[in-house]
């Protein structure tokens, strides 16, 4: 997996990508320079004027091509198709190529005439074509580009469907953080991992060593209770002999989640493989007959318990050994909930916070959010003349939240309920159908118009455009008892978005605040200028697919 802004990518969503804008410039730099391969008098004496010579208008319609297709793939991203999830599915593929075409021919034909406008050169440029000729000859390039990445997404999803491109897993240990890590990796079938199997230890006993290495006199290790007789079922693993998609096994390589366990579908497995079988070898010499690539360290109590020895053999012998917090992170981008005690919020590294960083973000607040106000302004005027007309009341609803360091601050949002809405039920969390929200505060919160005015909190310095959500002090002060390290999401200002707010639901129960207190820390602890940017990007998503709350 590749490490992009905080977003890690398996190997076969950056190949995707990567295929995708090549495609995508070789067709567009193929119809928009056409014409500079045997230029005539008209073409040279178009690009003479630009002062360019062939050569020169040829890499100057490369560079515009690969602008064209990485704006055509944001569209795509735009609309999920790089979500495995949705891109496998024939229909979805269809319906959203299809208006990703669309959207991209029209945002990118706006942007020709743009640039052309205000005479910005190098940019969107493709010389020694008139304006008309261009738009139409761009138009026809993206419809066939568009076209043969369809022909192209279809070979890539079979391809990806007869190949493994998945990185074989073995997580050692059987604790609440392993079953976690099971369940979220089932539940992520384009996380580029395939779960061979769990181990509660090491097959070398507690003491480090292989069985058959174990000194007269020394003590015994506990016997394990077992219900089935076979070792490895026990260990909710199957036979060495028959792993998952080993050769010579008739078993269906796929994995079925049952609450906390992981079982193989066994259906078809021979009756060689349901005997009983101690296990003799170290954990390296299993790692390297079920063919593991990763190896995750899950143990909950790790005294006398962790196979150092046999760790480092896996590790000098080309497998990847992961911890299992750090795995968790890159896995799921927010911190576990097991990690949270203070030996790994102390150690670990991060949560760093550079006065260079601050300066940027503070900087990013001001220009984004004075230019947010510049371009939005008739909006948020007709929003609040709406507001005024649908029910009786003010247009803006002002409350109080808990700021940076536990401060208290006003926040401003247009108002979505009716008057007085919580005068009988006091302070509550917004729920499902809420009919204290107005019709119109339904459509507000749903596209995000009723959160405009925190762009003045935002110039306040009372927040900032990403942050933890901020909360109502009566709620804060419920949930710094109910859950540790709650008031650390405080250390940062309250955002107008942030990346609990795009990676999880709206919620109001202790278990949502607690999901959400995940990614806040994993925010807090990563936060850069780069990463605030991939999360601006995914909120315009978010509100453009009408994923809010």
């Amino acid at each position: 997996m590749l490490d992009v802004l905080r977003h890690y990518l398996p190997f076969r969503k950056v190949l995707l990508i990567a295929c995708e804008t090549v495609l995508l410039t070789v067709v567009v730099m193929v119809g928009m320079s056409a014409h500079l391969w045997n230029p005539q008098d008209t073409t040279l004496q178009l690009i003479a004027w630009e002062g360019l010579n062939p050569e020169d208008a040829r890499w100057r319609c490369l560079f515009s091509a690969w602008m064209v297709a990485v704006l055509a793939q944001l569209t795509l991203s735009m609309n999920e198709l790089y979500d495995f999830r949705v891109s496998s599915s024939r229909y979805e593929r269809m319906s959203r190529f299809l208006g990703s075409a669309g959207s991209a021919v029209l945002i990118l034909v706006a942007l020709v005439f743009l640039m052309e406008i205000w005479g910005i050169q190098r940019v969107l440029d493709f010389p020694g074509l008139p304006t008309a000729h261009e738009i139409v000859v761009l138009t026809t390039s993206l419809m066939v580009g568009f076209t043969l990445l369809y022909l192209w997404r279809n070979l890539f999803h079979l391809l990806v469907n007869r190949s493994n491109f998945n990185q074989r897993l073995l997580i050692l240990g059987s604790g609440k953080i392993a079953q976690r890590l099971v369940d979220d990796l089932l539940n992520r079938p384009d996380s580029g991992y395939e779960i061979v199997g769990t181990l509660p230890h090491s097959p070398e006993g507690r003491g480090g060593r292989r069985a058959s290495d174990r000194r007269e006199g020394d003590p015994a290790p506990p016997e394990r209770e077992t219900t089935t007789g076979n070792p490895w079922f026990e260990a909710l693993v199957t036979p060495p002999k028959l792993a998952a998609g080993a050769e010579g096994s008739d078993m269906p390589a796929r994995a079925l989640a049952t609450g906390t366990q992981l079982l193989f579908d066994a259906e078809n497995q021979p009756e060689s493989g349901t005997r009983s079988e101690e296990l003799t070898e170290s954990l390296d010499e299993l790692a390297q007959r079920l063919g593991i690539d990763d190896i995750v360290v899950a143990l909950e109590d790790r005294r006398g318990a962790l196979p150092t020895e046999s760790l480092l053999r896996c590790r000098l012998q080309g497998i990847v050994v992961h911890e299992s917090e750090a795995f968790y992170e890159r896995l799921t981008g927010k911190i576990p909930a097991e990690a949270m005690r203070p030996s790994y919020l102390i150690f670990n590294p991060g949560f760093l916070q550079h006065p260079m960083s601050e300066f940027l973000k503070r900087s990013m607040d001001l220009v984004l959010s004075f230019i947010g106000l510049l371009l939005l302004w008739p909006l948020m005027i007709l929003t609040a003349i709406l507001v005024r007309m649908s029910s009786p009341g003010p247009i803006l609803f002002r409350q109080e939240r808990t700021g940076r360091h536990g401060k208290s601050f006003t926040l401003l949002k247009f108002r979505s309920m009716y008057e007085d809405a919580e005068k009988r039920t006091g302070p509550v969390w917004a729920t499902q159908n809420d009919p204290r929200i107005t019709p119109l505060g339904r459509f507000m919160r749903k596209s995000r118009l009723d959160e405009l005015p925190q762009l003045f909190n935002v110039l306040s310095g009372s927040m900032s455009l990403i942050g933890p959500r901020p909360e109502r002090p009566p709620f804060v002060r419920d949930l710094i008892e109910k859950i540790p390290y709650y008031g650390q999401r405080h250390i940062a200002k309250p955002g107008l978005t942030g990346w609990a707010q795009i990676n999880y639901p709206y919620g109001n129960t202790l278990e949502d605040a607690l999901q959400k207190l995940q990614y806040d820390l994993f925010y807090i602890k990563y936060q850069s200028f780069l990463f605030d940017v991939s999360i601006l990007f995914n909120t315009i998503k978010t509100v453009v697919l009408r994923k809010g709350t």
